[in-house]
């Protein structure tokens, strides 16, 4: 582990990233209303999971071909953004008679958001990009341990981070999803603005890649 002088800074940082709202946040509130809590969760798990390939990328200096080839960077940019974009879609174009609670959602969709997540979460430059770039600064050559250990071990403390402040977002939106349960209508108007969000994220995500 990195000196304790590194360390510290490294958590205050790493707290202020993980509990300040973003496209993240806002995805887990997406699904968690529009499909229900159990999607809400398995939709953290997967960002979680899929947050490991990006630390070893970072710990094995994978990551640098995202930097010495920018045109690979572009490309998982706009794919992540049509998918995105689709799943808004697929989102809107859900059956109004297919309403989600708190209590229970679909398998199906619940699968589905899993698959989603893990997907997105995969293609997400930005988030490989983020390891890569922040974790080396609380890293030290004087260290006892090896600079790739010293990488996985800040990557887990901030992806554990991370999903704790996916958990503060679901528990969020379950309270607002059980308001919303009682009216058909307000589940349909709530699914069709997180379908809208994705469409937005997506489409921000496409130009940023130009």
């Amino acid at each position: 582990m990195p000196p304790v002088e590194l360390l510290v800074p490294f958590l205050a940082a790493t707290a202020i990233f993980a509990f300040t709202p973003g496209p993240g946040m806002l995805y887990m509130a997406v699904q968690t209303i529009a499909h229900g809590a159990k999607a809400g969760w398995l939709s953290s798990i997967a960002f979680h999971l899929a947050s490991y390939l990006h630390i070893f990328a970072a710990a094995f200096g994978v990551i640098v071909l995202l930097k010495t080839v920018p045109v690979v960077l572009v490309v998982l940019k706009v794919i992540g953004g049509f998918y995105l974009i689709w799943m808004g879609i697929r989102l809107w174009k859900r059956p109004s008679s297919d309403v989600p609670t708190v209590q229970s959602s679909d398998a199906q969709s619940a699968r589905r958001a899993f698959r989603d997540s893990l997907t997105i979460e995969v293609l997400n430059p930005k988030s490989a990009l983020f390891y890569f770039a922040f974790l080396p600064q609380f890293t030290t050559l004087d260290a006892t341990s090896p600079f790739w250990l010293q990488i996985l071990a800040l990557g887990i403390i901030a992806n554990v981070a991370f999903s704790l402040s996916d958990i503060v977002c679901i528990v969020f939106a379950r309270l607002v999803a059980a308001k919303a349960a009682a009216s058909a209508r307000l589940v349909a108007w709530g699914r069709c603005l997180g379908g809208t969000v994705l469409i937005v994220l997506g489409a921000r995500i496409i130009a940023d890649a130009r």
